[in-house]
């Protein structure tokens, strides 16, 4: 669903697929056929025309990007002249601190409205209606319409380059571009929504925080917009409570936390901690999202004469595919780099050996180089020797990727431990 709202009116706009079933019934064995393609080429249209391209005026929106994408995969539309109103707002990004920010002392804010409002920021709405029939998805129409017409707006929106769909004459990019924001959409509804452990805690009794230490990186405590921390704490009674709380700092492993009372924690322990509510998006996360905004704003040339984004990113194989002629050169004997174990900082058992020499080869035969093993058997030590011993015979450009910061973190600190400083981290 999509909404559209001006000064008086909100409008819902729903969309359907293509094929539909028709009204068999498979439990009774009543035969279930798909119905027809539905004709919507009028309706598609007049939305193009007085809504998605239209000629005078902007569409201003909040995260108006995924919306863009999420129109060109799943119906093919295109949109024009749409102004993404954070673009003028809160370095953040954060609905809250754009309203705010542009409302100013003119009212009010009530900030735990706002933030229900955009708590499921997509263009799929699955709220239930309020008693009054709105639901968030037409509140966030009406909110972006609002503020995009507030004086303390004109100039800022003004500079916000519009989005534009129909100048990417590339269906390969745009393709890329909303796969590329629906993956990440995906990604972003399976973090947990619920988190319980146990942490090393201490009390701030000054201040009535609570101070609480992961034991392991990846399970720290993040802040996050729309979350609430329940705490168990206990009594030297043996008898124990829940309070409410929230997140107010996070930095590696230590997270601080308020409670919602005053209740003093003299004589008193944390157990527990629930985290309720889904992380905000992380930095690299952010980031990403920023680029697919400036590139549909025209602000990214997005290139990919590269023939790697081209065959990974833009398409798929083709029996006529062929590499560059100097990315297929195998190196000669002058160039190969041999393994020798006094270039490594720490000794290396039969198998790991095996593998560093199998890493350093350049054939076409050990470009790929696949290592498994249980968590403390020393892969990450093979991968910093191996970069050791590459560097010391001579290569350069080593780019070590990971699946998650955690994983980069580590290999960072292995890296750090064998004298390895000389690099930067993305």
């Amino acid at each position: 669903m999509l909404a559209i709202a001006d000064t008086s009116t909100i409008i819902i706009i729903e969309f359907e697929l293509n094929l539909k079933k028709s009204k068999g019934n498979e439990h009774d064995g009543r035969p279930v056929t798909p119905a027809g393609k539905v004709d919507n080429t009028a309706a598609r249209e007049f939305l193009t025309q007085n809504l998605l391209r239209r000629t005078t005026g902007f569409l201003y929106a909040f995260n108006i990007a995924p919306i863009a994408l999420a129109l060109s995969q799943t119906h093919d539309l295109r949109i024009a002249n749409a102004i993404d109103i954070q673009s003028a707002g809160s370095k953040t990004r954060a609905p809250l601190a754009t309203v705010k920010q542009a409302i100013g002392d003119l009212h009010g804010v009530h900030d735990v409205n706002i933030n229900e409002v955009f708590r499921n920021d997509t263009i799929i709405d699955d709220m239930p209606a309020a008693k009054n029939g709105t639901t968030s998805l037409a509140l966030r129409a009406w909110i972006a319409h609002y503020v995009s017409q507030l004086s303390t707006m004109e100039d800022r929106l003004v500079q916000v380059p519009p989005v534009d769909t129909f100048r990417l004459s590339d269906e390969v990019v745009l393709e890329f571009l909303a796969k590329s924001s629906k993956d990440s959409f995906q990604l972003e509804q399976k973090k947990p929504t619920e988190v319980t452990r146990q942490f090393t805690t201490s009390i701030d009794h000054e201040n009535n925080h609570i101070d609480a230490r992961a034991d392991r990186y990846q399970n720290k405590i993040r802040k996050g917009r729309h979350q609430r921390a329940f705490i168990d704490i206990g009594e030297c009674t043996g008898r124990g409570f829940t309070v409410d709380g929230q997140v107010t700092r996070s930095q590696g492993r230590i997270a601080k936390l308020a409670t919602t009372n005053s209740l003093s924690f003299v004589g008193k322990t944390v157990g527990s901690i629930k985290i309720v509510g889904r992380d905000d998006p992380t930095q690299a996360e952010t980031q990403r999202a920023q680029k697919v905004l400036e590139i549909l704003q025209g602000l990214i040339d997005l290139k990919h004469d590269n023939p790697w984004v081209q065959l990974v990113f833009f398409s798929s194989p083709r029996d006529d595919f062929q590499w560059p002629s100097a990315w297929t050169e195998e190196a000669n004997d002058a160039g190969i780099v041999k393994f020798r174990a006094d270039r490594v900082a720490r000794p290396l058992n039969r198998s790991q050996t095996k593998a560093v020499k199998q890493m350093l080869q350049q054939s076409n035969d050990g470009r790929l180089t696949v290592i498994q093993g249980p968590p403390g058997t020393g892969k990450t030590t093979v991968i910093a020797s191996f970069v050791q011993t590459a560097l010391a015979g001579g290569l350069s450009g080593i780019w070590l990727i990971a699946q998650s910061n955690v994983a980069v973190k580590n290999i960072a600190e292995k890296l750090t431990d064998f004298g390895l400083t000389n690099w930067k981290l993305l």
